[in-house]
């Protein structure tokens, strides 16, 4: 009993500050709160009326909006091609770092989680001056090899789609390099010797002996990555928000709650939609990937 009232106080500030809003937030999903009405209504000097019950009007709305599709079709196309270059990058630096026959691996390994000790507002504003179509470094080389036709990084939608990219693997690298470099030191010697033994060059002893033993953890990775990629919303707000309002999910729902015409249930509406859709592709691929079993072995 005394050990109950001990931890009263902290379930009841775990259950207000995380419970609480997330319980709010979906309450807010089926009502109409909007800029006139919430968190106060002024029937004097509102043009909206009173905050009330809608049901699933909301819901409606926002899948019928074609932004709304818009962006969850890109941002779908960003977890995909995000990921694929993260996990490529990642294991390509791991088994490079790996080897035996590159010296100084410490020294390399700790320059190469840089981008993790950087704070993200830094990170992003540099990669964005980097980018920029006038002044930045990457134009000036590209100019400087002949190319005539310059990408317009930051006011594109296509060249800034390639940008995020290159600033996410930029930022996640580390993550990935890490995860799967801890998992290489698993591969027994002996599997790769009896490997050699057999007649099996380095690319067959990597794709045959070394990437089936480290299967798991990179799958772990590859899950954790991707559900940071569906969740994308500071870098590209950073960069150019209005030019990606309609490209991610989070960001087209803080527009809804911040924009030009303030509607905090449809903003609440997509962000019960996108945690739906995210907790459903996390459990697939857990199930796909068979992690519980790992866990339970």
């Amino acid at each position: 009993m005394i050990a109950l009232l001990l931890i009263l106080p902290g379930m009841a500030a775990f259950l207000f500050f995380n419970l609480w809003p997330i319980i709010y937030s979906i309450y807010l999903a089926f009502t109409n709160a909007q800029l006139g009405n919430f968190p106060i209504y002024n029937a004097a000097q509102s043009t909206v009326s009173p905050m009330h019950f809608v049901g699933l009007e909301n819901f409606r709305w926002i899948l019928g909006d074609d932004k709304f599709r818009s962006a969850f079709m890109w941002t779908w196309l960003f977890v995909f091609t995000s990921v694929t270059l993260k996990v490529f990058v990642g294991t390509a630096l791991s088994l490079l770092y790996n080897s035996k026959y590159v010296k100084g691996k410490m020294i390399y390994r700790s320059l190469l989680i840089i981008p993790w000790a950087l704070p993200l507002l830094f990170s992003v504003t540099v990669w964005k001056f980097m980018f920029d179509p006038v002044f930045g470094p990457i134009n000036i080389i590209l100019k400087s090899i002949g190319v005539s036709n310059l990408p317009n990084w930051t006011n594109n939608a296509f060249w800034g789609f390639i940008a995020l990219n290159i600033i996410e693997v930029w930022l996640a690298y580390p993550f990935m390099m890490t995860v799967i470099t801890s998992a290489l030191q698993s591969v027994p010697d002996t599997l790769v010797e009896a490997a050699i033994i057999d007649g099996a060059n380095y690319w067959q002893r990597i794709r045959h002996v070394v990437l089936p033993v480290v299967g798991k953890p990179i799958a772990f990775a590859t899950i954790l990555t991707s559900a940071a990629s569906f969740q994308y919303f500071m870098v590209p707000y950073i960069y150019n928000a209005p030019l990606f309002e309609d490209k991610f999910l989070l960001l087209y729902g803080f527009r809804k709650a911040f924009g030009a015409s303030p509607h905090y249930g449809r903003a609440a509406a997509v962000m019960v939609i996108a945690t739906l859709v995210l907790a459903v592709y996390m459990y697939v691929n857990v199930k796909i990937s068979k992690l519980q079993e790992g866990a339970r072995g």
